[in-house]
């Protein structure tokens, strides 16, 4: 049964009052309903915002809880094994063992690429694989393995960022949430916060998501060919360069940085009449970049501090180590050789602190 609508005359006849007031009302009801509803989807698109925030934030600190546990039960299970050689091959399990878990955790949240739940996804996956290997290391621990109590050592002080000179036009941003940074020929945009990426600053486009690599800030080459990525402290630096408007990852620094300021602690270790077999256990190590010297020279610093185990001799709290500047050298390919080692003082790390 189809419904007729009444017709209104405009060819001079009077409509009829009754019917105009019928078709004002349902006007007004259609519009309003609109306005209702407008007035609804707001605050939802607003909660959902500030949900999909808090739920980040609460994925990222339960990541920060397991990582702290994690930390605590590998250098408990670093002082309990009997020889160097086990510690070294622990070292290396445990080295090879984060980059797995880094690489996962960016694959699991590849799948919202661009996305407000991407830093969510990677948290969960993070702390679901730091958990699964807290379990594997206490197993291996074993049940008297609780972590030894050792002096108070002050970590190294997280280096202030770097001021631009006239000499060095390398440029820096700092963790700071949502933080930006033009590189020097004004082509390129970091954008920092809980989802860091690169981007084209012309365009806006996403060119390198690093929101794998957790908040850090970005410190920029001269020519705007590379940047390093320093991340939040006690991570280590990742180094980029560009090729064919692409920005790749180069060889991190860590690796060859550690092999020279292990071969110091062992020439440490024999100054004090110890053998280089000797237990140690490591209280930090951080590798991250200081300054370009030009285009292709960077600057790195590196800290390392190792403490002898109790029982291993009679003086406790023998710590080893050191702070280092490495200058690293650049060929067009990305290559990089440490041309320079200097070791700081401890009136330079003062100051670098300052």
């Amino acid at each position: 049964m189809k419904t007729r609508i009444p017709r209104i005359d405009t060819n001079g006849s009077k409509p009829d009052s009754g019917l105009m007031q019928f078709v004002i009302i349902r006007a007004i009801s259609v519009f309003g309903c609109a306005a209702l509803l407008i007035s609804l989807l707001i605050p939802v698109a607003q909660m959902h915002a500030q949900t999909q925030a808090a739920m980040n934030a609460q994925v990222r600190a339960e990541f920060e809880q397991a990582d702290a546990e994690l930390n605590k039960t590998y250098e408990a299970l670093l002082a309990k094994l009997p020889d160097a050689e086990s510690k070294q091959k622990l070292k290396e399990s445990q080295r090879a063992w984060l980059a797995f878990r880094d690489a996962e955790a960016a694959f699991a949240a590849d799948q919202a690429r661009g996305g407000s739940m991407a830093p969510t996804i990677r948290y969960e996956t993070i702390t679901e694989l730091t958990r699964q290997r807290i379990k594997q290391l206490k197993t291996r621990l074993g049940e008297n393995g609780t972590p030894r109590e050792g002096g108070t050592v002050t970590p190294p002080p997280s280096p202030e960022p770097q001021k631009s000179a006239e000499t060095n036009t390398a440029t820096e941003t700092t963790a700071e949430p949502n933080s930006t940074s033009l590189s020097p020929d004004q082509k390129w945009q970091h954008i920092g916060g809980e989802e860091p990426k690169i981007l084209k600053a012309d365009t806006k486009q996403v060119v390198l998501d690093l929101w794998e690599q957790g908040p850090g800030g970005v410190l920029w080459a001269p020519d705007s060919k590379r940047f390093a990525l320093k991340r939040s402290p006690g991570h280590q630096s990742s180094l980029y360069q560009l090729r064919d408007d692409h920005w790749v990852a180069l060889e991190s620094p860590e690796d060859k940085a550690f092999e020279r300021v292990d071969a110091v602690v062992a020439a440490q270790l024999k100054r004090k009449g110890l053998s280089k077999k000797t237990s140690l256990r490591s209280l930090w190590w951080t590798v991250e970049a200081d300054q370009w010297v030009d285009a292709s020279t960077l600057v790195v610093h590196a800290s390392l501090a190792e403490r002898v185990n109790r029982g291993e001799t009679d003086a406790e709290d023998l710590d080893f180590g050191g702070d280092f500047l490495f200058t690293l050298k650049f060929d067009d390919a990305g290559n990089w050789k440490i041309i320079k080692t200097h070791r700081m003082s401890d009136k330079e790390v003062e100051k670098r602190g300052e």
